[in-house]
């Protein structure tokens, strides 16, 4: 590790070079890939099936650490309860109120992504 000590505005600013990444891109492309088959995969399975291949086993941390560098995160899937015959009936029914509204009428309403 190279630390380069630099004066700047009256403030120390060290510069510390980063860890050497020991992945190469075609093992992190290869991994990508292997996270992405199948999301729901644990790093201990994506670990075994990586170190199944041809290239050289790593942890299951060095997996981990280098799927959230590349932004392959965890989610959680949500659920939803689907429309009821309800819900699609209200739904309609607003669509057949509001069909004639003019440009005017539309520019008055006020937009929102949030329910």
């Amino acid at each position: 590790m190279t630390v380069t000590p630099t004066v700047d505005a009256k403030v120390l600013v060290v510069h510390a070079s980063s860890k050497k990444k020991k992945k190469k891109k075609t093992e992190r492309r290869r991994l990508s890939r292997l996270g992405k088959q199948n999301r729901r995969q644990t790093v201990a399975q994506l670990t075994a099936q990586y170190n199944a291949g041809a290239s050289a086993s790593v942890s299951e941390h060095t997996v981990q650490i280098t799927l959230l560098d590349m932004a392959l995160c965890s989610r959680c899937t949500t659920r939803v309860p689907l429309l009821t015959k309800c819900h699609r009936h209200l739904r309609l029914q607003w669509a057949r109120e509001h069909r004639d509204w003019t440009m005017d009428e539309w520019k008055r309403v006020k937009w929102s992504d949030e329910s």
